[in-house]
């Protein structure tokens, strides 16, 4: 999601070894390609970079070292190092003896702990108290909670503050409230809540019985529970967000169902969404880039928002629904049929304008694309766009969100 100036820093990438665009802006495919000398001695070429340029670039740096710190110590107790994504939510307990993670494309908690064994034995009674006190604490976290203490994120925010991004705390509520009827559950009703879910919990997908007392103890000592979250949890979400999606989608002259779906195919209506972009929130907003854009069409003058700002999930959907008007009316104005311009631009906010033009020529350059694109009937545009961009996630992103669009259009 670059917008109009995104060609004019396609030579950025020299600063990137492994790097490539989506969702917003330069993705950091392997961690170890970052090790690039291209990347630490860059002091010639960032001297002849525009503000916003710096400003992507600091924000980016920060991030990786943020990532490759935070993974070196998760590694010591977890061999693969996950970190939360754009559909995962990860967190570690204080004494890394348990990680946790809420799967929201899957609709499952999973809580990975060590193995307790009761002679030849596995302890399930011990287990299963330990397992649904980690749940407890997982349905009961406030998304201001889990946002400070998640280390890249406190790395990046401070980041953003020091290149004086908009302050703001993010959201108080619940990371899962639609799991309650309240949004300030008691101990009791978290306690309850999490007694139930624990009825449908799996481990390695087989199903929790007695038959299982007796299975041999396995040499990998770490156990992971599969918790599956209610069925209609992602209707109620969908509930819940329903007007704050009307109310921008109004403001901005956009179809709700678009925006739905892109909420949808972004972050499955996870509020701790981060991509490695990075890019934040619901609808994964990248603060340098459709951040700045965006808040030009919603206060008259270009901010930078901090991940706090943009982990607000009411925040998140203004600004989101701001840089699609933006994107949609102001970038692509130029294709001529709506239908076409609808396409292209659901392609724009997950690869960039000028990305998407190779679906129609040899190059990243919409301003030459645009004949091209203008030739042709909507349909022929959308097949372009689903066999010939180059990047495969792009493609499945534009089909996944009319996909969506279909449902959200009889809710």
């Amino acid at each position: 999601m670059w917008g109009r100036w995104f060609a004019s820093v396609l030579w950025v990438s020299l600063l990137f070894t492994g790097v490539s665009q989506a969702n917003g802006g330069w993705v950091i495919e392997r961690e170890e390609k970052t090790k690039s000398p291209l990347f630490k001695n860059s002091k010639s070429i960032a001297n002849q970079l525009t503000p916003e340029q710096k400003e992507l670039q600091a924000v980016a740096s920060t991030y990786i070292k943020a990532l490759d710190s935070y993974r070196d110590e998760i590694r010591s107790h977890w061999p693969n190092g996950e970190v939360s994504s754009k559909t995962r939510w990860v967190s570690y307990s204080a004494n890394w003896d348990a990680k946790r993670v809420v799967d929201f494309e899957h609709n499952r908690v999973e809580i990975s702990v060590e193995n307790k064994t009761k002679g030849q034995r596995i302890d399930f009674a011990s287990l299963s108290k330990e397992v649904r006190g980690h749940v407890e604490e997982v349905i009961g976290t406030r998304v201001s909670d889990a946002v400070n203490s998640d280390p890249i994120n406190r790395a990046v925010n401070q980041k953003l503050a020091e290149l004086g991004a908009e302050k703001m705390n993010p959201s108080g509520e619940l990371v899962l409230p639609e799991l309650f009827k309240t949004p300030n559950p008691s101990e009791r009703d978290i306690r309850a809540r999490a007694m139930s879910l624990m009825k449908g919990a799996s481990i390695r997908y087989q199903t929790l019985s007695a038959s299982l007392a007796a299975m041999p103890i396995k040499t990998n000592n770490k156990i992971t529970y599969v918790i599956p979250l209610p069925d209609n949890r992602m209707r109620k979400k969908v509930k819940e967000y329903a007007p704050l999606v009307r109310k921008h989608a109004e403001k901005f002259s956009l179809a709700e169902d678009i925006v739905m779906s892109i909420i949808h195919t972004e972050s499955h209506f996870n509020p701790l969404a981060r991509s490695h972009v990075p890019a934040f929130g619901l609808m994964q907003i990248v603060p340098s880039t459709a951040g700045r854009d965006a808040t030009r069409k919603l206060f008259k003058k270009s901010k930078l928002l901090s991940a706090r700002y943009l982990y607000n999930p009411k925040k998140n959907i203004e600004v989101g629904a701001a840089y699609l008007n933006v994107l949609y009316y102001d970038y692509l104005k130029g294709i001529e049929n709506p239908e076409s311009r609808l396409y292209y631009s659901i392609a724009a906010y997950n690869a960039g304008a000028s990305a998407a033009a190779r679906a129609f020529i040899n190059k990243a350059s919409f301003k030459e694309a645009l004949p091209v694109i203008n030739r042709m009937k909507p349909e022929e545009v959308l097949n372009r766009i689903l066999t010939k961009l180059p990047r495969k996630e792009t493609r499945q992103y534009v089909e996944k969100v009319l996909k969506r669009r279909g449902f959200y259009r009889r809710v």
